[in-house]
């Protein structure tokens, strides 16, 4: 068995290059007033000798903190990438960088990620949350000196110091039921995640207010928010034979899995089945029909993440702006 390497040092690195561990230090770190010619003889030692700064010891004692955490709930979903994208931008003018756990949609793993980050010392941490209470509530408490985002989730201002980042859900229910009134449709099913696993329950209570006010039949189901799961759940409501099925479902990437299901039963989107989905990928146009959704500016929305995260201050709730997009996979019931 080869034994484990021996960690350089800046201790190894200052010996190499003759000078002291200060002097060493302060050539790595553009510090101090150090010659050229000693900073060349540092940097060349540090190369031979291939070593690599200890940044978390660097950032406990300095209190530097460049790095930031993120959890998501999904790595399946495109979403979750343009949203990253927006905030590595940021983070790269900011010098700043990310460390990006995933969830699963597993709270156990949702808790090991938060331990993990709080023991990296990073300098803040946006989350995807699982459910309504779930580890984040005991987390915080501990944690008092991190600054956390939660983003794509209903605010909820018990929790405390938290600030959200999300799409205005109640505009978005309000525009897909409207969609599907003015089309004809006398009822719509949303799709949630499973009891405790839903973090956007703002939405549902939204869908149940607008039923209510325009007398539409709502129906809300949950199961698993993975393609699989939705193209299962799709495929057994469409195929009971109990009327024309209106999905409402929480993301584009959810909403394809409902045209796999129809497909498979021989059923056309926009005729047979109507489905309005969230966020607006770019692939959503390319099916047939296209996927009526609801636009989002998902790289503004981790971008507003990565501000409240650098520049913490009191919470904050920012809502973007959404727009529905007409594809036609709502089909005309009313003639």
């Amino acid at each position: 068995m080869t034994p484990a390497r021996k960690r350089v040092t800046l201790r190894d690195v200052a010996a190499r290059a003759e000078v002291s561990v200060a002097q060493a230090s302060f050539a790595l770190n553009g510090r101090g007033r150090v010659a050229p010619a000693t900073i060349e003889r540092v940097r060349r030692a540090a190369a031979e000798l291939d070593y690599q700064a200890d940044s978390r010891a660097r950032r406990l004692r300095t209190g530097e903190r460049s790095a930031y955490g993120v959890i998501i709930r999904n790595m399946r979903n495109p979403f979750f990438l343009d949203v990253l994208r927006g905030m590595e931008v940021r983070a790269h003018r900011q010098g700043a960088f990310l460390i990006i756990l995933s969830s699963d949609y597993d709270v156990e793993r949702e808790g090991a990620a938060l331990r993990r980050l709080g023991t990296e010392g990073v300098g803040g941490v946006a989350i995807a949350p699982i459910g309504r209470h779930g580890p984040l509530t005991e987390w915080l408490p501990r944690h008092p000196d991190i600054p956390v985002v939660a983003f794509n989730c209903t605010s909820d201002p018990s929790v405390g110091r938290v600030s959200t980042v999300g799409p205005d859900d109640g505009v978005a229910i309000t525009l897909a039921l409207e969609h599907l009134r003015v089309r004809g449709h006398r009822g719509a099913t949303l799709v949630m995640a499973p009891e405790g696993l839903a973090a956007d329950w703002g939405r549902e209570e939204e869908f149940y207010r607008r039923c209510a006010e325009w007398g539409l039949a709502g129906t809300v189901v949950r199961c698993p928010l993975d393609h699989a799961g939705v193209a299962r759940m799709a495929t057994e409501r469409m195929g009971a034979g109990t009327g024309h099925e209106a999905f409402v479902v929480n993301s584009d990437y959810l909403g394809a899995a409902v045209y796999d299901a129809a497909r498979a039963l021989d059923l056309r989107v926009g005729r047979d089945v109507s489905v309005i989905a969230h966020d607006d990928l770019p692939t959503s146009a390319l099916l047939a029909p296209g996927l009526t959704t609801l636009r989002l500016d998902r790289e503004s929305l981790g971008d507003h993440v990565m501000r409240l995260l650098s520049e913490p201050g009191e919470p904050e709730t920012v809502r973007l702006p959404v727009r529905l997009v007409d594809r036609g996979s709502v089909a005309r019931l009313d003639g």
